[in-house]
């Protein structure tokens, strides 16, 4: 009994009757060896802890064998003191998918309760389990005042009270960076590498799932380096995400569904990985061996989007090098140069680049002009079904534009300086909501009105309830120029509205420029996106604080004005400018920034 004991992975407590007994067994039976079978009077199979090795905070109990029948299933995460109440429902066939009732959400380093409700042979049941998880361990431990950057709540509403947010970032740990490809002309961005920091957190501020980064990365691997990055969730319930140089699909409960490679011609898959209204998914990736203008053969930087069918087979291709001009340098010369999406250089913080300098740096991840060097930068991708066209944000271009599947521009919303010839027909113009033209100047300067344009955007997603368009606008280079004074930067979360027949644009929303000011000017990074089940937009303001609030980026005095990102979520009921959530999500250590932040469903990404 005492050897049943010791490895026995959780201890059942039955409620419908009386018993306490064990849920796995036994070493002792020698046709079994250490095969975990249910106990004779289990209602359900046993309990494993991390199924699939990649989600430490899920667990699954298995059913007593193949002819359990269950139905109605649902799910509470009983919650700890003062934490936030975690109910989900599961579907028969993720039952039968999984091989058991998944168990998602469970507190790391604690005694977890959970109870499964069900019904079976027609009768309603309830069975409660234990389970006691380890600790949060996201793999970048060294040179950090934290395990992971530090959540705490701010605000949150009843109505988000059941809220679950998916949190991106992650960080270098010394071991990263390992590889580059075999092209030392144009070398790419292969080097963009970092452990991957995702996770889930409740509107108490707990985590609630995170990936386990030793299984899912690995620096040392072509395949599986990278930066793990551009999570959506797909209409199966499940997740996919880029990372380096292919994409994956995995489950909430951490079973890894399948991994692709890119298309063989293409590289460096970052920012964005999208399932379309077709099944497919749009990937922003890099071009290998890219013959250009001055005759080199480069690997180029964020300029290819990809669509590719759920085999990883390519579909279609859209090369912005061939589509747009990667010689418009309007945007890149107002460029802070400290800041590139999250290549973070402290020395060059403030300062603005020449036209020379773009013309002639050196091929690789550096902004620049012409294929080769980091022109586009795309950071997010989007699809409109309703005339097959695809929508970038380009950050260095300070531009959204569609694209049909014909390759041809359809629209550009961004300042018109640099746009020519048969571009400057296709930038959109802004009007007030009485559709009236707006007085604005070639860099976006627009008079007696709330109208601004967005610069060195990150995010840009159609809303399809509404025919609006949510734009996360970090504001760099705000007006083709840098501010006098640093601290008048801001960031935004906006809505805009645009008439595709007229060609007009309209800001109907904004949030951030006014309420949060220089505290919440992300220049890199974030998200702002609209959510259909509340009606409301979250915005999460990723890289707040990185060049420093009283202390400044750089500036390492180690004390509360030391520039440690404070990066700040919240979520607003549609049209309202206060929020109902605000969550505030510290690094976990100087030069670490946020990425992206999501809703999560729990029901959903388990039906």
């Amino acid at each position: 009994m005492f050897k049943k004991l010791s490895i026995a992975t959780a201890v059942v407590i039955a409620l419908m009757g009386t018993t306490i007994s064990i849920s796995s067994v036994a070493v002792a039976a020698p046709a079994t060896g250490m095969k975990n079978i249910p106990a004779a009077d289990a209602p359900l199979g046993y309990l494993i802890h991390n199924p699939h090795e990649n989600a430490p905070l899920t667990a699954l109990v298995t059913l007593k064998n193949a002819n359990q029948k269950l139905t109605d299933v649902s799910v509470r995460i009983h919650p700890k003191k003062g934490g936030a109440e975690l109910t989900y429902k599961v579907s028969n066939k993720r039952i039968l998918d999984e091989g058991g009732v998944p168990v998602f959400g469970l507190y790391p380093d604690f005694y977890n309760t959970f109870t499964i409700s069900y019904k079976e042979n027609g009768k309603h049941k309830t069975q409660e389990y234990k389970l006691h998880t380890p600790d949060v361990d996201m793999g970048f431990a060294g040179r950090q005042w934290s395990k992971m950057p530090k959540v705490s709540v701010e605000k949150v509403d009843k109505e988000f009270e059941d809220r679950l947010y998916f949190v991106n970032w992650t960080e270098m740990d010394g071991k990263t960076g390992l590889l580059a490809h075999n092209n030392p002309v144009g070398p790419g961005a292969f080097a963009w590498d970092g452990v991957p920091g995702l996770f889930i957190i409740d509107t108490a501020g707990d985590v609630r799932w995170y990936m386990n980064p030793y299984t899912t990365h690995d620096s040392k691997h072509y395949e599986n380096a990278g930066y793990a990055m551009g999570m959506n969730v797909t209409k199966d319930g499940n997740m996919i995400w880029v990372q380096g140089q292919g994409w994956k699909h995995m489950s909430i409960m951490g079973r890894m569904l399948s991994e692709h490679s890119l298309p063989g011609m293409y590289s460096d898959a970052s920012h964005e990985g999208i399932e379309i209204e077709n099944g497919n998914v749009l990937i922003r990736a890099a071009a290998k061996e890219y013959l250009n203008n001055e005759g080199d053969s480069v690997n180029t930087v964020r300029d290819q989007i990809l669509e590719v069918d759920k085999n990883g087979q390519l579909v279609d291709a859209w090369d912005l090098n061939e589509i747009l001009d990667p010689y418009r340098d309007a945007a890149l010369l107002s460029l802070d140069a400290g800041a590139v999406c999250l290549n973070i250089d402290i020395d060059k913080a403030g300062q603005q680049t020449s036209a020379d300098d773009l013309a002639n740096a050196p091929y690789g991840d550096i902004p620049g002009v012409g294929p080769g060097r980091n022109w586009a930068h795309v950071n997010s991708v989007d699809y409109d079904p309703v005339d097959d066209s695809i929508v970038i944000s380009s950050r260095h271009q300070a531009a959204m534009i569609k694209i049909g599947r014909d390759k041809q521009v359809k629209w550009i919303l961004g300042p018109k300086k640099g746009w020519t010839g048969e571009f400057a027909s296709k930038v959109l113009t802004p009007v007030d909501d009485n559709n009236k033209k707006l007085d604005c100047d070639e860099t976006g300067v627009c008079t007696d009105t709330n109208f601004e344009y967005s610069y060195t955007t990150h995010t840009f997603y159609k809303v399809d309830e509404k025919n609006t368009w949510t734009v996360f606008d970090n504001g760099d280079g705000r007006h083709l120029e840098q501010p006098a004074f640093p601290t008048d930067k801001y960031s935004r979360s906006v809505e805009y509205k645009i008439n595709e027949k007229d060609m007009t644009v309209e800001q109907i929303w904004q949030y951030g420029k006014e309420e949060l000011g220089y505290k919440g000017y992300s220049p890199v990074t974030s998200i702002t996106k609209y959510q259909a089940d509340k009606d409301s937009i979250l915005s999460y303001f990723a890289s707040a604080g990185l060049f420093g609030i009283g202390g400044g980026y750089g500036n390492v005095r180690m004390d509360e004005t030391t520039g440690k990102v404070k990066s700040i979520l919240t979520e607003h009921r549609y049209g309202e400018t206060k929020p109902a959530v605000v969550i505030n999500i510290d690094s976990h250590k100087l030069f670490a920034t946020g990425y992206r932040a999501q809703v999560i469903n729990a029901t959903n990404m388990l039906k």
